[in-house]
């Protein structure tokens, strides 16, 4: 396509590229039509310079567009109303309507291929095939593209292409070198995809058709913070205590915006007793950690809606504190207190379409110190006259008793994890705060 570029004094042949890059898009926030104080100065101090530099052969041309996921009557009003307000900012600077020459293009396609082009979209061929396959049917474009990818292709664009396109995008070029075509019906513009060479003398500006889109789109919000179970506590057997004791835990995950790290932390609590049997599995375990993840989070590479942000190969760093009572019979028991810390690795492996759900493998190993006594039932000095009762094992003076006298300490593997990881709370897109529900309202563009 060939535009006349600005500022130029001879003819210039421009294309989609230059004309994205060098137009200046004026850009509006969800279903208004007002114009930004920033770009009203830009007008003022830029475009009307320009304009009188040019002088007599100076137009301005250009599109106004909505973003293509709202009903379309919506985006045909947003379009024509954000073209009329830049109209009558203009006409307050002395601008005749003459000069100002541009189309609306409620639901842009074409832009929005171009624009994926000028960055080198990685799903830029994706999106030309299904434009190209599905021509000027826009219901049956929009339901493909929601589809394409399991609906990451129509996140990736919602979210960084759409807003692009809630703008008037003007430049300011001598009339000699274009002839723009009267400004057509919006129902009846011809369609002419972007990036198809047109004649000098006649400038095209196309607009796919479409239907009013029905219900409530909703679009998708960032993950904050998950909540998770090792479903190997959950369905552990303790040797020596000879039965099926389950280990309830319980484990939080906070996902930041940007860079590699997310901090955590945990906790396990057992407490299974059976005083008749002389059996005890009572511990509580508390524990914090930090993960660094080889693939980064940064919401800049990862948008909402394309999955879980930190996922794949992991390393931690950890420290726990804990309390236990354990005991396998009349002679057999413990209780004590610790402290440890270590390193560890893992994989998280996102599991269904929206990856909220993930599954995560898990490998910890370091130290632990622990002070204990053990006890045992019946006094161990006088078993028979003393009453039935657990006692420290302590054969000396009980003057000099006391307690914690044993030491132990552990170096190796600590913890083997095979966690079960949903997100519970979720990033609102367009206010501060968090939310349990993983999807908003879209705004209407």
């Amino acid at each position: 396509m060939f535009y006349g570029y600005m500022n130029v004094f001879a003819q210039v042949k421009t294309t989609d590229s230059i004309f994205i890059k060098d137009s200046r898009p004026i850009q509006f926030i969800a279903d208004k039509i007002q114009i930004s104080e920033a770009d009203k100065q830009w007008i003022t101090e830029k475009l009307i310079p320009q304009l009188k530099e040019l002088g007599d052969r100076g137009i301005i041309i250009g599109r106004a567009t909505a973003s293509p996921e709202g009903p379309l009557p919506n985006n045909i009003r947003l379009a024509k109303g954000r073209r009329a307000s830049v109209d009558a900012l203009l006409s307050s600077y002395g601008i005749n309507s003459g000069r100002i020459r541009y189309d609306v293009v409620a639901e842009d396609y074409p832009l929005l291929l171009a624009l994926m082009k000028h960055e080198g979209d990685r799903q830029y061929h994706a999106t030309d095939s299904l434009m190209k396959h599905y021509g000027d049917d826009t219901q049956k474009l929009k339901a493909a593209l929601k589809s394409f990818d399991e609906g990451r292709l129509w996140q990736r664009i919602l979210h960084r292409y759409f807003p692009l396109l809630r703008a008037v995008r003007i430049m300011a070029i001598d009339k000699s070198l274009v002839d723009v075509a009267p400004v057509v019906p919006i129902q009846s513009v011809t369609i002419n995809p972007i990036g198809t060479t047109i004649s000098p003398r006649k400038l095209h500006i196309p607009m796919p058709t479409g239907e009013p889109l029905c219900g409530q789109q909703r679009e998708p919000r960032r993950e904050f913070m998950s909540i998770k179970t090792n479903v190997l506590f959950d369905f552990a057997y303790m040797p020596g205590y000879d039965r099926f004791c389950p280990i309830p835990n319980v484990a939080l995950e906070y996902y930041p915006k940007h860079g590699h790290f997310t901090y955590g932390a945990s906790f396990d609590g057992p407490w299974w007793q059976h005083y008749d049997e002389h059996k005890y599995f009572q511990l509580r375990n508390y524990q914090l950690h930090t993960r660094y993840y080889l693939r980064s989070g940064d919401i800049n590479k990862r948008h909402p809606g394309e999955g879980a942000a930190f996922k794949g190969l992991f390393f931690c760093a950890y420290a726990h504190t804990f309390i236990y009572n354990i005991c396998f019979g009349e002679k057999r028991g413990w209780e004590g207190e610790g402290y440890g810390a270590g390193l560890g690795i893992g994989y998280v492996l996102p599991l269904g379409r929206s990856e909220h759900w993930r599954l995560e493998f898990g490998l910890q190993a370091g130290f632990f110190n622990t002070l204990y006594d053990p006890y045992q039932w019946r006094c161990p000095i006088n078993p028979d006259s003393d009453p039935e009762q657990y006692y420290y094992k302590w054969y000396g003076d009980a003057k000099n008793f006391k307690k914690r006298q044993h030491r132990y300490t552990w170096l190796g593997p600590t913890r083997l994890e095979i966690t079960l990881s949903y997100d519970i709370l979720y990033r609102r897109n367009h206010k501060k705060g968090v939310s349990f529900r993983n999807h908003e309202a879209a705004a209407r563009y």
